[in-house]
Order: C-alpha cells, then structure tokens, then sequence
C-alpha cells in the first residue's frame, strides 16, 4: 500500500486540528478564545495557557532492520492457479483456460543462520515479524531458483521473498520460453502477491503495507510495467529494482510514470549486451523521484545478478539493494547512507545518480501527537 511519508501525514494532522496556516482557528479554538476573553480581562491576548486536558500518543512500529545474514532461511515451493485468465498457445503448447504459477518462497526461518543456504520447508521464525514481501521475478528462460542467491540474502535480513516462474517465459515453459507473454507478467505478479497474503502462515507475519518489487532482465521489463505502466499499476508496491530491464515492451513506453511517484532503483551495466545502456538511462530520465541509478562498470546483463562467487560487486550488490528496502519499507534512517557505501565498496567500480529529495524519516516509529486545540485559550 502506497504509505504518506510520516512527516508529511503528521502536518495534515496538525493543520486539521488546529487551523490553517493563515491564521484561521477551528470553531472550538474560537469559542474557547471567546469565552476566555468575556470571563477575564486579565491575560494578554496573545498568551496561550493550557487546561487541564493532555496530548495522547500512539507509538506505530516499523519492521525490524536486521543485517544480512541475522536470520536462517527457508524455502517452500507453492503452485497457484489463476483461473480466471488464460495462458496463450505457444508452438506445440494449445494453450490452457488458466495460468499455473509455480512460486518460490524465501522466508526468515526459526533456527541459526548458516552460510547462504536455505532449508526446505524450515519453520517459520514467527518471533520477529511483521517482515516485508518482496515479489522477485526472472528473465528470459531463466527461474525463481536462478536467483536464490539475493532471494536467501533479502530472506535472512528480514524479508518474505516471493518468486514466481512465469508460465511462458521460464526454462520449461510448454512450447519454450518466449518473450512475448511478458504483458500478463504483472497481472501474475499481482495474482502472486493476492495468494502469498492469503497464505495460512506466511500472511500472519507480512506487513502487507510494505510490499517491495524487483526483478532481472524480462523480470525487469515485469517490475517496471508493475510499478509504473498505466495498464498494470499494483498499488500495493512501495519500492522497485528493477535490473537490466526496460520501461517498456510490456506495455507502450508513452504509459509509464504518469502516477504516483515509488522509489525506484535502477541497476544497469554499462557493457550490457542484450539490455542497451542507454534504456536504463531512459527511464531513470522519464522516472519522478525518488530515484536513483547505480551503474556497475563494465557490467554485462549477467553479473552480478546471477550466480557466481561472492565477490565484491556481488557483495555490493547484496548490500545496497538490502539498504534500499530497508530504507523505503523498514524506515531506516541509514539506509541511504548505507547504499552509497556499497556503491563505493563495488569492485570492479559502480557509481550512483540520485534524485532523492523526499527523505523517509523515522517518524513512522516515533509517537504521534495527537493535539487538542481547545486545550489552549487566548
């Protein structure tokens, strides 16, 4: 759900109760000032003193940030059926009446965090919660488990992790994997979303108000059209990475970011060979802020998103998409901070565009004053 940022809800609180900013009172301020005025000539017109009523407060916790790492993992598989879209005949596929969804789940687990792996089926850690759900999708002949890498990394820092094999783009999609069925991606991603928040288990410990999304490549091309494309608006999602992708294909390029402005994050190799460059500058370009833009040097469409060792840019990786959500789903303060120290910590180099006036406060865990203006008399 698409949250206010908290100083900016705590104003509109504040005017409402206690008048414009010009100056205007509320009609009980007045009568109050009023009254006081009849029965006193004694106090200064301008001095304010208080009755006996108090402020209230209400404190409202934000999901814990915790290091990568901090939690073990576990991994479930899940398979939904949307039947009420079909999926489209591909070569010797004849097409079905509905859309199977096989879906990987990463999830913080009870137990001692080990080195990156993750347990089938471990139980749920249900101490810790609410945690966010990221909704992470592939590329191109590619699947949820190519991925398991950033999945366990977000999963053991706090994070519900939901990855879908697309019906007709993953490794063994009927008829081959094809590129062409990327435009009902975001309604799967959607469909995803709706059936993990159902989950007996899982959907008692998701904040469902702090939904982020990423994807690579295709998965890319998906997050970008779900966040930002007219057509496939989710309006659940708070933040997005998408990675090698595109502000387009999925839907007309004209259509994107014309609504409300999430934080977005590009990642983008400058050497890729399949996604051009120059299509993640676009969209960092067309894109409201906040936004920022991490180009990994010499980076291809590949690394460091897929496999491999854990080397620095890898590393780097991990940290600053980790610091990015927590900052824009879990409040940290630091956050920021902490993606421009992983940028800087990439090798070989990344360097990071931002545009990110809007800064995500901790007032989200702070108490809320909740003033009554007829407290004060003039």
């Amino acid at each position: 759900m698409r949250r206010p940022l908290p100083f900016l809800a705590s104003a509109a609180l504040f005017v409402a109760a206690c008048g414009s900013s010009d100056g205007t009172s509320s009609p009980t301020a007045s009568a109050n000032a009023s009254g006081a005025r009849e029965a006193s000539t004694t106090v200064a017109p301008t001095t304010l003193v208080p009755t006996t009523p108090t402020p209230t407060t209400t404190t409202v916790a934000a999901p814990a940030v915790a290091d990568r790492g901090t939690f073990a993992v576990g991994e479930r598989t899940e398979t939904y059926v949307d039947a009420s879209r079909p999926t489209d005949a591909n070569n010797d596929f004849a097409g079905a009446p509905d859309r199977t969804i096989e879906t990987v789940m990463w999830y913080p687990a009870r137990g001692t965090a080990s080195d990156g792996a993750s347990t089938p089926d471990a139980a749920l850690d249900t101490d810790s919660g609410p945690y966010p759900l990221i909704l992470l999708s592939h590329g191109w002949t590619a699947n949820a488990q190519v991925y398991q890498l950033i999945a366990r990394t977000w999963a053991s820092a706090g994070y519900v992790v939901a990855a879908p094999n697309y019906p007709l783009s993953t490794t063994t999609a009927p008829g081959g994997p094809i590129v062409g069925d990327v435009e009902n991606q975001p309604a799967d991603a959607s469909f995803v979303i709706d059936q993990v928040l159902a989950d007996a288990e899982l959907g008692e410990v998701i904040d469902a108000d702090r939904i982020g999304a990423a994807g690579h490549s295709l998965g890319g091309i998906t997050t970008f059209a779900l966040v930002y494309a007219e057509c496939c608006t989710d309006d659940r999602i708070d933040a997005a990475i998408p990675m090698s992708g595109i502000a387009g294909i999925a839907a007309n390029p004209s259509t994107y970011f014309g609504g409300t402005a999430i934080p977005l994050l590009i990642l983008h190799g400058d050497e890729d060979e399949l996604v051009p460059y120059r299509l993640g500058e676009d969209a960092y370009s067309d894109a409201a802020a906040p936004k920022l833009f991490v180009t990994f040097e010499g980076g291809n469409h590949i690394w460091p998103y897929i496999g491999g060792t854990e080397d620095a840019r890898r590393l780097a990786y991990q940290d600053l998409t980790t610091a990015f959500f927590d900052y824009y789903l879990k409040d940290d303060p630091t956050g920021l901070d902490r993606v421009r120290a992983a940028v800087e910590s990439s090798d070989p180099p990344a360097n990071l565009q931002e545009d990110t006036p809007l800064r995500r406060t901790l007032s989200s865990q702070l108490p809320i004053l909740v003033v009554d203006c007829s407290m004060f008399v003039r």
